[in-house]
C-alpha cells in the first residue's frame, strides 16, 4: 500500500466515524478528501471496497496500538486500564450509526470487524484475565473463558445501535463504566486495594 492510498483510507475512516457510512456517497467523500472521484477510483473499486479497506486499515492500526499498550512489565489491572483508555478514546469519536451501517450494507467489512473482536480482542482479554489470576490481583475461582465471552458480549451491547436502554449516555461513558464493573467483579482483595489506589491517583 502506497502513502497516497493509506492517506485516503485513513481520512475516509475518519469521515465514516464522524458522519456514519450510509450518509456519505463517493462525491461527498472525494470532496472532503480534496481529490477528484477519478483519483479516488484509482485506489478503490467502489464504496463497498473503500469501506472494507478503511475498516481493515483501522483494525490493523488498533491492533498495533493495543500491542504497544500491552507491556509485559505492567500488572493485569494497569494493562486493562490502559486498554480502556485507548478504546474509550476511539469509541468517543464513533458515529452511533456506524455499526448498524456496516451490519446492514457492508457485510464483508462487518465480518472483518467481528473477526477482529472475536479473535484478537478475545485473545488479549483472556490473556489479561489469566495474567491477573496468576499474579493474585484477580480472584482464583473465576473462569477466564466465560468471563472473556461475557466481556465481549457487553462490548457488543455498547456498540449495538438497536439497544436503546443506554442511549442517554456516550459510548465512552458506557465503556469506561463497563470495564470498571468488569475489574471490580474479578479483582481479589489485593486487586481491589490496588484499584482504589489507582482511582485515587487518577
Amino acid at each position: 500500500m502506497d502513502t497516497k492510498e493509506q492517506e485516503i483510507l485513513v481520512k475516509a475512516a475518519e469521515l465514516f466515524s464522524k458522519y456514519g457510512i450510509k450518509s456519505m456517497n463517493m462525491d461527498d467523500i472525494s470532496r472532503q478528501l480534496g481529490i477528484s472521484k477519478k483519483t479516488l477510483y484509482q485506489y478503490v473499486d467502489n464504496k463497498k471496497d473503500l469501506v472494507k479497506k478503511s475498516i481493515e486499515l483501522h483494525i490493523n492500526h488498533e491492533q498495533c496500538c493495543m500491542k504497544d499498550v500491552l507491556n509485559e512489565e505492567d500488572n493485569a489491572i494497569d494493562e486493562l486500564l490502559k486498554m480502556t483508555k485507548m478504546v474509550g478514546s476511539q469509541v468517543k469519536e464513533m458515529h452511533p450509526s456506524i455499526i448498524y451501517d456496516l451490519k446492514k450494507y457492508h457485510a464483508e467489512a462487518y465480518k472483518c470487524l467481528t473477526n477482529h473482536r472475536n479473535l484478537f480482542v478475545y485473545e488479549k482479554i483472556k490473556r489479561n484475565i489469566e495474567k491477573g489470576v496468576k499474579s493474585g490481583l484477580y480472584r482464583q475461582n473465576i473462569n477466564p473463558e466465560i468471563l472473556t465471552r461475557l466481556y465481549l458480549s457487553m462490548v457488543n451491547v455498547i456498540l449495538d445501535p438497536e439497544s436503546n436502554s443506554l442511549s442517554d449516555f456516550t459510548n465512552e461513558e458506557i465503556y469506561t463504566e463497563m470495564v470498571r464493573y468488569h475489574i471490580k467483579g474479578i479483582a481479589s482483595n489485593d486487586g481491589r486495594t490496588y484499584l482504589k489506589q489507582k482511582f485515587k491517583q487518577d
